[in-house]
């Protein structure tokens, strides 16, 4: 079981990346992605344990600035998880609200690796556990297929995973805004 603070895009974007999500079991290569039942997104931070009260306190706390986000490439981990991911040109406002959220949170949890600061790599998953010898046709299935992705970022939350469970969820004020 493991937590973690995502972000959330708004319903044009969410649809678009979920069609790319969907792409190569349409094609029929198994995706274990779509297993999850996901809600697209970009995760700032990953923790094994957390005191839930503690941290959906802190989360409510958090003004989400304007993020508007441009996926605008694909990419790919090292590794045995054969992840394709994808690439959101990077902000300083989302590198300083990923930071924020690092830094309040490592003072009481232990907090995966890959999110510290200096290491994490912005993403938005569309692709894992793809068979070693289908990766290289699922990632040019999907790059003939992806388009610039013009993002906007509508909720933060907190979940609990696998299975995915919402724990808290907390509307940008752009998207309160935009009613």
């Amino acid at each position: 079981m493991g937590y973690a603070i995502e972000l959330i895009f708004d319903s044009d974007s969410e649809m678009q990346i979920s069609e790319l999500i969907r792409l190569p079991e349409i094609n029929g290569i198994e995706n274990e992605l779509t297993k999850f039942d996901t809600t697209p997104h970009i995760t700032l931070t990953v923790s094994d344990q957390i005191d839930t009260e503690r941290v959906v306190e802190f989360v409510d706390t958090i003004n989400i600035p304007k993020l508007e986000i441009l996926f605008c490439g694909l990419g790919s981990f090292v590794g045995s998880d054969n992840t394709i991911f994808l690439i959101p040109k990077v902000t300083k406002d989302l590198l300083n609200l990923q930071e924020v959220v690092h830094k309040e949170l490592s003072l009481y949890y232990k907090l995966w690796n890959y999110y510290h600061p200096e290491r994490w790599i912005p993403h938005c998953t569309v692709a894992m556990g793809i068979s070693g010898t289908l990766f290289n046709k699922t990632f040019m299935l999907l790059q003939s297929s992806i388009k610039p992705i013009q993002a906007r970022v509508d909720k933060i939350r907190l979940i609990r995973f696998h299975p995915e469970e919402v724990l808290f969820e907390k509307e940008s004020l752009l998207s309160l805004y935009e009613r």
